[in-house]
């Protein structure tokens, strides 16, 4: 294990990862005033924006679409007028102020303490989202000197500052470029956890996974892969490998619970890490996403008609996401057949790009506005560090390395499209263990080539 010591900033390899991140950050400034600048944001980027902006207002985490726009909110993702109903949801005012959790609150509060430093506009935090976007290549670049040496490290880190499908998240004030960072961190520090017999590692970890959770929910199942390993280390008495594992549990509850109990406290219905599943189960399940063009993926009118109280009048966001929950679960439960022989295994397939990859680069530019081109650019790049991370994959288990916090990664992501939907964004968890992995096989191809021209004879 590399000591601390070698990330002093005046060590080769630290010169040459600092290099790297320099050039990465310079293709994603590029990125966004070049391509992205000007974009209608939409979704969840026009979300983290204008709820960024509110909180650095005082406004605490105000739901800002129904804030901004009243109940012309019902209007903004609906091309025909005519499909929406007059309700009290369409009668509400703008400046209509109601507590959200509709994402964990990491993100919103990085770029609104950079709204707080007056860095409001779009542009302004397309760029902060370019900056964290290169932490996360460091610490990539960490993470593959951790898994095999100093060379892999500045391999995974140059893949990482040149992948399309990471700087793309950059450049659309999306979470994913936190995700990338507090992923490539967490996986570090699980590599760790067994070697290590002090109580930073496991302090950090708790930290990291917390941190994680109020990025992404699904985050937090990293965890119990995580402290697995510990769970079952032999060479531990079972009191110690016990108290190491409460640790990590304690620190990372310690670092939700602020959110935990805010949420608990705010809203009719019990509410945890965030209100999302509801609506996504709602979008994900019903015949657009089960019959068509859409299997797999997810239709903003299937959430349509918004949930009303049984007087008619409005509900909070907890009680419209129970409504929506159920409404989706139900209809999953009267298509069993389809779901499980046809819908899940699409899903999958648009996550990891076996299923029409090209159609689904179409959709991510209507959804999320990203740039055709360059999810082409990306999708090239993936097609090739795919086979070159199998490959890292198994020479790493040929080596004796520890896969399961690398593994754990791309199952995670899995599961999560099997239960919701298949979209590029949902992969970008299992991409930095892909060009962590990819790196390994690149490192380990330079030492085979290496070899042969020093037997070689001269």
């Amino acid at each position: 294990m590399a000591g601390s010591s070698s990330l002093v900033p005046t060590t080769p390899f630290a010169r040459r990862l600092c290099l790297i991140a320099l050039a990465g950050l310079t293709l994603r400034l590029l990125y966004v005033l070049l391509v992205t600048r000007g974009a209608t944001l939409t979704g969840d980027a026009g979300y983290y924006h204008e709820a960024a902006n509110l909180l650095a207002d005082g406004m605490g985490f105000t739901e800002p679409y129904r804030y901004l726009h009243g109940g012309a909110q019902e209007y903004l993702f609906v091309d025909d007028p005519s499909l929406i109903t007059a309700t009290a949801n369409t009668a509400l005012p703008v400046g209509h102020v109601e507590p959200t959790a509709g994402h964990p609150p990491l993100w919103v509060l990085i770029l609104g303490l950079s709204s707080l430093l007056g860095i409001t506009s779009v542009l302004g935090h397309q760029l902060v989202s370019a900056c964290v976007g290169v932490a996360g290549i460091v610490l990539l670049g960490l993470l593959g000197r951790e898994v095999g040496g100093e060379r892999c490290g500045l391999l995974a880190g140059a893949f990482a500052a040149g992948y399309a499908f990471l700087w793309l998240n950059d450049g659309s004030i999306m979470s994913e470029g936190l995700v990338v960072a507090l992923v490539a961190a967490s996986t570090l520090v699980a590599l760790r956890l067994r070697e290590d017999d002090g109580t930073r590692p496991v302090v950090l970890f708790g930290l990291l996974a917390g941190l994680a959770a109020l990025t992404r929910v699904e985050l937090i199942l990293f965890l119990p892969f995580a402290v697995f390993p510990m769970v079952v280390d032999r060479g531990r008495p079972p009191v110690e490998r016990l108290r190491r594992v409460a640790a990590v549990g304690i620190v990372a509850l310690l670092v939700m619970s602020p959110w935990l109990l805010r949420n608990l406290s705010r809203f009719e219905e019990p509410v945890f890490l965030s209100n999302g599943s509801g609506v996504l189960l709602a979008q994900t399940n019903c015949d657009a996403t089960y019959y068509g063009n859409k299997v797999g993926y997810w239709e903003h009118l299937c959430v349509l008609p918004q949930p009303l109280g049984d007087d008619g009048g409005t509900l909070d966001e907890s009680e419209r996401d129970a409504a929506w929950r159920q409404r989706g679960l139900d209809y999953a439960s009267a298509h069993k057949g389809r779901l499980i022989g046809h819908v899940v295994p699409r899903r999958i397939a648009r996550l990891w790009a076996i299923h029409d990859p090209i159609e689904q680069l179409r959709a991510d530019v209507l959804v999320e506005g990203r740039h055709f081109r360059a999810s082409a650019i990306g999708l090239v790049q993936y097609a090739m560090l795919v086979p070159a991370a199998i490959v890292g994959a198994f020479l790493l288990r040929r080596r004796r390395r520890p896969l399961l916090p690398l593994l754990a990664w791309p199952a995670i992501a899995t599961l999560v499209a099997a239960l919701t939907m298949g979209t590029t964004r949902y992969r970008v968890s299992a991409e930095v263990v892909i060009v962590v992995l990819a790196a390994v096989a690149v490192d380990a191809l330079v030492d085979r080539r290496r070899e042969r021209t020093t037997d070689s004879p001269g």
